[in-house]
């Protein structure tokens, strides 16, 4: 498991890799509290329970916006893995798609 530290020291280069890249529409933000980036409203990349860096899109993602962010991490070497889409509930909660009701 991935000391704490050395997820946010991670995170940290990506966030400067990502200053003034217009594949981080909305910008970026680094919260160290969460050991997550946020970009815009609507990608988020954290490390799991594996210590992999995962990267979710909000479901209504702009599907060239998600393009562009994902070249980016590849052209830049930056490993990561791709998680389930999510929303955000009416409480400002992050839910994710298997965490949606069933739809009938």
């Amino acid at each position: 498991m991935l000391p704490s530290e050395e997820k946010i020291a991670k995170l940290r280069e990506l966030y400067d890799l990502s200053q003034g890249s217009e594949e981080f529409n909305g910008g970026v933000s680094f919260q160290e509290e969460m050991e997550a980036l946020l970009v815009g409203n609507w990608a988020i990349l954290a490390y799991d329970d594996a210590d992999d860096l995962a990267l979710s899109f909000h479901v209504d993602s702009h599907p060239i916006a998600v393009a562009k962010l994902t070249r980016f991490l590849a052209e830049h070497d930056v490993p990561f893995v791709l998680y389930e889409a999510f929303q955000i509930n009416e409480r400002d909660e992050i839910v994710f798609e298997s965490d949606f009701p069933a739809q009938e």
